[in-house]
């Protein structure tokens, strides 16, 4: 009987970065639903919900396709390995390295290309209703802010990887 419980906590481990592409890729069936009402008033607007639906699917997977790629082909023993980047495996830095270069690119494009307004003009993307694109700025920073002390305690923490049997 107690096999049942170790296959099935193997199997979160393992894949657990295929249970993250579904989990982030679940809010755009949701945004999906919302913006038919709002392309129904405007439908100009379908090209640009189209375009963030596709972008963000894309962008905010990459982390979960290198973790994967990684324990796939071998290079990475467990999802363990990941809180512990400073033993310097090639593809939990890159797994890091998708993290940080995500977080740039969204800074970049929430400051500096737009992208608060975009948020705003195609209502129900974001789980925050708001017409002042300062609430989304701030929002996003106080997002980045946990995000990278998270990433600065991992690479600091000493974590001791579990060893199963």
């Amino acid at each position: 009987m107690e096999e049942i419980p170790k296959i099935i906590f193997y199997g979160f481990t393992d894949f657990f970065w295929l249970l993250a592409i579904i989990v982030t890729s679940i809010p755009v069936l949701g945004a999906k639903q919302a913006s038919k009402y709002y392309v129904r008033q405007d439908p100009s607007l379908t090209a640009g919900y189209r375009r963030l639906f596709c972008r963000y699917l894309i962008w905010m997977n990459i982390p979960w396709v290198v973790m994967g790629t990684g324990m796939i082909i071998g290079k990475v023993p467990s999802l363990w390995h990941f809180f512990k980047p400073r033993d310097g495996n090639p593809y939990v830095l890159a797994w890091f390295g998708s993290l940080i270069v995500l977080m740039v690119a969204i800074t970049y494009w929430i400051f500096f290309r737009g992208g608060a307004e975009i948020l705003i003009k195609h209502h129900g993307v974001l789980s925050i209703s708001t017409s002042n694109p300062m609430v989304i700025k701030l929002f996003w920073l106080m997002f980045l802010s946990v995000g990278l002390l998270v990433i600065v305690m991992t690479w600091t923490a000493d974590f001791t990887i579990p060893q199963f049997d």
